[in-house]
């Protein structure tokens, strides 16, 4: 079994969650060609090695150069399932966003077919969901852990307004996981990352592991009291091959591996396209 571990102890976002996969292996021209399926226009992906406090890592961007729109869940829904990403992607994905809409649903009050995306609606999002789900797959991961949350702290602009850090919906996603409250001095796990994590991850304890490769993703902020790094450790429950690297240095476009273990069984889903 291949495990991913997610240690963030600088937080979780969509973006370092990507640009982690890449630093293990997985190809930005295999991540191009599957985020094609998908009916998005007006971006550009890009990744840049940076380095923090000595630590290379990659830095995953979305250059959107279309205005921001706001997609409804069951929009979102019908763009994934009519696409003809793989099966096991498409999974993956829309247990992210179900889970997301799930806690929206919560904190708002209204019908989960009722939710309404906003920032997550927006195409670097969907580029970051989607795109985690496909280097999960791409990379055989069977199972994810992750580490105790920092939460950070302060207050953040939204299109509901000013919100507390962590925010209402990052509150929802991240209930029975081991959090640190006041840890950081932003928002240090947003939505997206929380979604993620809530959708695939589970805490310890974690099995013991032959470590085969690290992945480092970078996030946006400058942080004073730690790098602003996701790492992930990817290692297997059995000896790994000799002279064998389990790490693929070009991804295949189809996932090489089984389906990834969700922690909990997939939510039923009322939005299939008519």
């Amino acid at each position: 079994m291949r495990i991913a571990y997610l240690d963030a102890f600088s937080g979780l976002s969509g973006d370092m969650m990507v640009g982690a996969l890449l630093h293990l292996g997985v190809s930005l021209d295999a991540l191009q060609r599957e985020l094609a399926k998908l009916p998005l226009t007006g971006y550009r992906l890009a990744q840049q090695e940076r380095t923090l406090s000595g630590i290379r890592a990659i830095k995953f961007h979305v250059d959107v150069h279309a205005p921001l729109q706001e997609r409804s869940f069951r929009t979102i829904v019908e763009l994934v399932q009519d696409s003809p990403l793989p099966a096991a992607v498409q999974r993956t994905a829309l247990r992210i966003f179900t889970v997301l809409a799930e806690a929206e649903s919560r904190v708002h009050g209204i019908p989960v077919e009722a939710v309404h995306f906003h920032e997550v609606g927006a195409v670097d999002s969907i580029i970051d969901i989607v795109g985690t789900a496909f280097g999960l797959h791409a990379l055989g991961v069977d199972a994810v852990y992750v580490s105790p949350l920092p939460l950070g702290k302060g207050l953040v602009p939204s299109r509901h307004g000013t919100l507390p850090i962590p925010a209402p919906a990052t509150v929802e996603l991240l209930k029975g996981f081991q959090v640190s409250l006041e840890d950081g001095e932003a928002e240090l796990v947003t939505p997206t990352g929380a979604a993620i994590v809530a959708a695939v991850a589970r805490q310890g304890p974690v099995p013991p592991l032959y470590l085969t490769a690290v992945g480092y993703g970078a996030g946006e902020r400058v942080l004073s009291d730690r790098p602003n790094l996701l790492r992930i450790l990817l290692g297997q429950t059995d000896a790994p091959r000799q002279g064998g690297d389990p790490t693929p240095h070009e991804t295949p476009t189809t996932p090489s591996s089984g389906e990834l273990q969700h922690p909990h069984p997939p939510p039923h889903c009322h939005t299939h396209s008519h």
